[in-house]
């Protein structure tokens, strides 16, 4: 076992000392401050017992030796070094220390990525012209860098540019699978569920309009369960009042049985779900609730087309293997570009079964198919171009 101390100004200039010279598999025996920066004592190869009894404290060396499994242990008072179970694992004197590592290490590997992603996008825009082309486009309509990437990269850079571009609106469409009007088709029992905000009670209220207009007002019925949001079961109590729909209000999901055994005559039942923040775990058990209800709910995730890429995504992560039917996404009046919503729904791989623009009930709402979003993609796109930046373009060559 070789033993080598290192000094530096910082932690980050230590590890790296330590890296280059000694390779990854290297025990930290001990590390403190000194005057000038830090000082790091390693070992490398087969661990010695007179070193670990040099540098370890007595009650760890104990509880290194015996069989059972060691937790990382509380740090002693001053600069004595704290070791894990196994004596060939990193000996490390304070938590704080630990944390302040992995900080920085965390921003190397932050540095690293956003300097390779750099590289490899100016090597790309240099070796294929046409595919970069086509990747600022799409950037341009607010696609996500990922998602671009992915589009052209089974474009022929030889090809001509229109008909490379075609290629790609082509496989954008494809993967923008959609739903030919289920609910005002089918009926049933639908719930929508989403954020706080996107427009869900709006939703619900266009959708029963739709569908009594269709085949009466007494076939449909309205259940409002967000008693979170002040206004929304008063929202819903005066639009059915308007149309002669009935509309019935619980105060938590666990209420819903008794509600739906009241409406049972009714060919669509409409549940407005109170909204939800993204981490928040009361969602994941209130669509396990509904999943256990007699004869099923069809659920649908409300995405608003205003949100940003990255709000989505979050909402998209959260209902991650969720049983839901698909999704509509709402206020594409109040967009200025729908890349990021398309990029949601691709990502979330769930089919699109209704679009709304605007507040007027039954109207502005329109069943989704994949020619309409991707030529609203492009008129929104050409009214307004998003700027394109290196470091925007740079996103999709990120490991």
């Amino acid at each position: 076992m070789k033993v080598k101390r290192y000094f530096a100004a910082n932690m980050r200039s230590a590890l790296e000392q330590v890296r280059q010279e000694q390779g990854p598999d290297v025990v930290i025996l001990s590390n403190r401050k000194v005057d000038g920066g830090i000082e790091l004592l390693t070992a490398i190869g087969e661990p010695d017992a007179e070193l670990l009894e040099k540098f370890t404290p007595r009650i760890v060396r104990e509880r290194a030796a015996s069989p059972a499994p060691l937790q990382m242990a509380e740090a002693p008072a001053g600069d004595a070094p704290v070791a894990p179970a196994a004596a060939t694992e990193a000996l490390w004197t304070r938590q704080e220390t630990v944390m302040q590592m992995q900080r920085e290490i965390g921003a190397i590997k932050s540095l690293l990525e956003q300097q390779l992603s750099g590289f490899a996008w100016h090597e790309f825009n240099h070796r294929s012209p046409l595919q970069a082309r086509l990747l600022r486009v799409l950037t341009q309509l607010g696609i996500a860098p990922q998602l671009a990437r992915s589009l052209v990269g089974a474009v022929d850079d030889r090809r001509e540019f229109t008909a490379a571009w075609r290629q790609v609106f082509a496989a954008l469409q494809a993967r923008l699978p959609c739903l030919d009007d289920p609910v005002l088709n089918h009926g049933g029992l639908v719930a929508l569920c989403g954020a706080t905000g996107v427009g869900k009670t709006t939703l619900v209220s266009k959708l029963a309009g739709r569908y009594a207009l269709a085949h009466g007002n007494d076939r449909v019925a309205l259940v409002s369960t967000d008693d979170q949001r002040l206004g929304a079961h008063q929202q819903l109590r005066t639009f059915g009042r308007l149309v002669g729909i009935t509309v019935l209000s619980v105060q938590g999901i666990d209420e819903l049985p008794d509600t739906l055994a009241e409406l049972q005559d009714r060919d669509l039942i409409l549940l407005d779900l109170p909204g939800f923040a993204p981490a928040d775990p009361a969602f994941r058990r209130t669509l396990a609730t509904l999943a256990r209800l007699p004869g099923g709910v069809q659920t649908y995730l409300t995405l608003s087309a205003g949100a940003d890429f990255h709000a989505m995504e979050r909402v998209v992560a959260a209902v991650d293997g969720l049983p839901l039917a698909g999704c509509c996404l709402t206020k594409l009046d109040e967009a200025a570009t729908l890349g990021p919503a398309l990029s949601a729904v691709v990502a979330s791989r769930l089919p699109v079964a209704y679009v709304t623009a605007g507040q007027q009930v039954p109207d502005d709402i329109s069943v989704a198919t994949p020619e309409h979003l991707c030529a609203d993609l492009l008129k929104m796109g050409k009214a307004s171009p998003l700027p394109v930046e290196s470091t925007v373009l740079e996103q999709a060559f990120v490991l």
